[in-house]
């Protein structure tokens, strides 16, 4: 139990970073909205804004914490969330490329399930 709070920890700290990186001048049109569910383990990063007429809302990521595993179930950041996990201090047999068909994962560095 004392790993899952390390693990929400250092991802709590790592979404901050995320927010701080997101909030440039480039970005200025947009809000970028960190959603913690912390109770269910679920979390994402949410885009919206309008660029002119045009209405943007993206799902950036969404991360849960299921069992002893971080499930990356969305993730289209450039650098991505996995990483930033790991430098952070999460192994990558504790993380689960969840966007990824088993088959793929069994193939990976990363944790299958």
């Amino acid at each position: 139990m004392e790993r899952i709070a390390e693990i929400e920890h250092i991802l709590q700290q790592t979404l901050q970073e995320y927010l701080k990186d997101l909030q440039q001048p480039a970005n200025q049109h947009l809000d970028f909205v960190l959603v913690a569910d912390k109770e269910n383990k679920h979390y994402q990063i949410i885009a919206m804004g309008w660029e002119g007429y045009h209405r943007i809302f993206n799902l950036l990521f969404h991360v849960d914490i299921i069992g002893d595993k971080v499930w990356l179930q969305e993730d289209k950041m450039e650098y991505s969330i996995a990483d930033r996990l790991v430098e952070n201090g999460i192994s990558k047999k504790e993380i689960v490329i969840g966007y990824f068909p088993e088959s793929h994962r069994r193939l990976s560095d990363w944790a299958v399930n």
